[in-house]
This record gives C-alpha cells, sequence and structure tokens, in this order.
C-alpha cells in the first residue's frame, strides 16, 4: 500500500485549491420581458383606476340627483312662502278696510279732529285717545288670529329652508370636490394609457424585427 507523502499532499492542496468553482450566474431579464412586465402592471392598475372612476361617477350622479330634489323642494318652499307672506298682507289690508277697521279709523278721526279744535280739553282728548287705542288693539288681535295658521307655516317653512340650503351648498361642495378628484383619476388613466400604448407600439415593433431575422435566408448566387 503506497502512503502519502508530505511532498504529495502539499501537492494535492495546490491542485485543490487551484481548481475553479462554478459560479451561478444571475442571469438579467431580457428588455422584452421588462416591457411585458410593464405593461402587465399597467394593464391591472389601469382596471382598478377604471372601477374607481366607475364608482365616482355613480357617486357624483347621486349627489347630483340628491342635490336637484333639495333644490325644487327649496324652489317651492320660496313660492309658499311667498303666497303666505302675500296672503298675510291681504288679510290684514281685508280686515283693516271691514268693519273694525272702519271703527277704528272713525276713532282716529274723532281724535285728531277733537285735538285740534279743543287743545286744552285734556281729558276730552285723552279719552278719545284711549278709545282709538282700544280699537287698534281689538282689530290687531282679531288680524292676528286670523293669520296665526298662516304665519305658524311661514315661520316653519322658513327654518326648514334655511337648512334644506345649508345641505344645498355641503352637497354642491361635496360633488365639486368629488368632480376634481374623477378629473384627476382621469388624468391619471390617460397617461398611463398613453404609456401601456407606447409599450405595446415598441413590444410590436421589436417582434416584428425578430420575426424578420428568423425568417431572411440567403438566396444562391447567380451565375454570369
Amino acid at each position: 500500500m503506497s502512503t502519502i507523502t508530505p511532498a504529495s499532499a502539499s501537492l494535492v492542496s495546490r491542485l485543490i485549491d487551484s481548481t475553479p468553482t462554478r459560479r451561478v450566474s444571475s442571469r438579467q431579464p431580457s428588455q422584452q420581458q421588462v416591457i411585458f412586465n410593464r405593461r402587465q402592471t399597467l394593464f391591472r392598475e389601469i382596471a382598478k383606476l377604471r372601477t374607481k372612476l366607475a364608482k365616482l361617477d355613480t357617486k357624483i350622479s347621486s349627489l347630483n340627483e340628491r342635490a336637484t330634489l333639495v333644490n325644487d323642494t327649496n324652489n317651492s318652499a320660496r313660492e309658499r312662502i311667498r303666497y303666505l307672506t302675500q296672503e298675510i298682507g291681504r288679510r290684514s289690508q281685508e280686515e283693516m278696510s271691514g268693519n273694525f277697521g272702519n271703527d277704528y279709523a272713525r276713532s282716529l278721526r274723532h281724535y285728531n279732529d277733537y285735538s285740534r279744535t279743543n287743545p286744552n280739553d285734556e281729558q276730552g282728548i285723552r279719552s278719545r285717545y284711549t278709545e282709538a287705542i282700544r280699537l287698534l288693539d281689538v282689530i290687531t288681535a282679531h288680524i292676528g288670529e286670523d293669520i296665526r295658521p298662516l304665519r305658524t307655516e311661514a315661520q316653519s317653512m322658513l327654518r326648514n329652508l334655511t337648512n334644506a340650503q345649508k345641505n344645498y351648498i355641503s352637497l354642491n361642495e361635496r360633488i365639486h370636490t368629488l368632480t376634481q378628484e374623477k378629473h384627476q383619476l382621469q388624468r391619471d388613466i390617460d397617461t398611463m394609457n398613453n404609456e401601456y400604448l407606447s409599450l405595446t407600439i415598441n413590444e410590436n415593433v421589436a417582434r416584428g424585427k425578430r420575426q424578420r431575422r428568423s425568417t431572411y435566408k440567403k438566396g444562391k448566387k447567380r451565375k454570369h
């Protein structure tokens, strides 16, 4: 049996150390693969943004419908308040022209005439003034009783109208914000679409060049 001498052991060690090690290559993706991956990413992102845009359109449309309804309600309330105001004025004028109004008008004339013709009769002036005020209070109470339901309705509708107007303003502000968001979203989609189209054109051009190279054949030399 042969034995390994120190010299042969050293030689074996040097041979082992000098043996080249095999490296694992880290292959980089090709340009075409990079373009393909980017196109796939853009396709998915565009699809997500379009879904978001559709939801945004639906929300804006719903808010517009609500705002239109609130605005129509506000217009109806304004018309009703205008009618009630005119009706209150009409009934008040009508009462002032009726029996109570005529009684008050006569009493007021008597007071003015007596005050002018008898300026020193304080008692007489005071009594006629008191009677005119009494009749005024009577007609005022009568008018107030007649127009109370109209005034109550008008005040209630005015409060509702004020709240509805605040709601209408809030809806329009929300619509404006979402519309701005929609426009920005559409710009983002347009930008991605342009990039996607550009990458598709580049990929098609590159594929066409590869196909032309693969199908090219050398022709035979012509004999002269």
